[in-house]
């Protein structure tokens, strides 16, 4: 197991990384929060032991965004602080997400007593995790034994001579509708044994603007009726899963092109911009189809808040559901409001640059 210490002690950094080699833990040691953060992004430690009173970015601003970032917010933070710390800053670091304090001096015995009970409740949460996961995809399976039985039905309806052309038409209607919650199931169940570290994703730094072009060329054959209109940077840097990102864009332009029955336009504007903690490649995706009040884009994700509601979007709110998961699997971050146009919405995907 890994072990990220966020320290600008160097003395400290190197006795804790000592101590805890001993016990049989890789360590990785960073002098400021602004390097944590990028190595904890990159090298995804078990544990994070952080410091709060350093240079560059403080270890308050360092547990924030470390929760604000879909890579890294699973990872426990363990806080370093002086003997006296007040009850404000041990509140105020608990509610950020920080699961335990270690006061200093710190004792190297209490440390790796701390250190293995935290691993070992980490250890037993992603147990859990996976019996979830398996249990999802044993009912999942269920539902596609049934939908393969209702499929073949069709198939053999829809080859015989003696059925009308109008029910076929139907039929077929209905079987492509299938065939597409098949392959969304598919996405779900494979990002279920990702979450579950059943399966991992490879990583690799990919061109996003080029990614984009070849997936909406393929999502045009398909829908024809859509047009894509491109404002796009030279070029658009990330590192993730070049293969489900692709995914993830074609789930959004169908779905998008499917909420646009009578055709329409879906405009991708890309800009990259430098920000407090690193770079990121900004994606701006236009639609045409029906606009959503504010307080429904704010939750389009989540399938059971937008069910409840007496507003009903136009998209396919699994397919939706689907594109996030894919979006954050990859460090991505996504945010949907009503166009500025008189029509159609906007998803603002945003990616750190590699």
């Amino acid at each position: 197991m890994a072990i990220l210490v966020i320290d600008d002690e160097k003395e400290l950094r190197e006795t804790l990384k000592n101590a805890l080699e001993m016990e049989g833990y890789d360590v990785i040691t960073a002098e400021n929060g602004f390097v944590g953060l990028m190595l904890a992004q990159e090298k995804k430690p078990d544990l994070i032991l952080l410091d709060i009173s350093m240079p560059v970015m403080d270890g308050f601003t360092v547990l924030f965004k470390l929760k604000q970032n879909p890579i890294t917010r699973e990872i426990p933070v363990v806080i370093l602080t002086g003997q006296y710390v007040d009850e404000e800053n041990l509140e105020r670091g608990f509610n950020l997400g920080a699961i335990e304090y270690l006061y200093k001096p710190i004792r190297l015995t209490e440390l790796t007593a701390r250190v293995k009970s935290v691993l070992r409740m980490r250890s037993i949460e992603n147990e859990m995790k996976k019996i979830q996961m398996m249990t999802e995809r044993f009912f999942v399976n269920q539902i596609k034994e049934l939908f393969s039985s209702v499929k073949g039905v069709i198939e053999m309806i829809t080859s015989s001579e003696d059925v009308r052309d109008e029910l076929k038409v139907l039929l077929l209607e209905n079987y492509n509708k299938m065939k597409k919650w098949f392959e969304l199931i598919d996405y779900f169940t494979h990002l279920n044994d990702i979450s579950a570290e059943i399966h991992r994703i490879e990583t690799k730094v990919f061109d996003v603007n080029s990614l984009i072009k070849e997936t909406s060329e393929k999502v045009k054959e398909k829908f024809s009726e859509v047009d894509f209109e491109f404002n796009l940077g030279r070029e658009a840097l990330i590192k993730g899963d070049e293969s489900w990102v692709g995914i993830g864009f074609k789930i959004l332009f169908e779905a998008m092109a499917e909420a646009m029955s009578l055709g329409g336009k879906i405009q991708i504007v890309q800009v990259t911009r430098a920000g407090g903690d690193g770079r990121f490649v900004f994606i701006t995706v236009y639609d045409e189809t029906k606009k959503l009040p504010s307080d429904v884009a704010k939750v389009l994700f989540n399938p059971y808040l937008v069910s409840v509601s007496e507003y009903k979007p136009n998209y396919n709110l699994f397919a939706m559901n689907v594109f996030h998961r894919i979006i954050e699997m990859n460090g991505g971050t996504v945010v949907v409001e009503p166009s500025e146009f008189p029509s159609g919405n906007k998803f603002i995907i945003r990616f750190y640059a590699a």
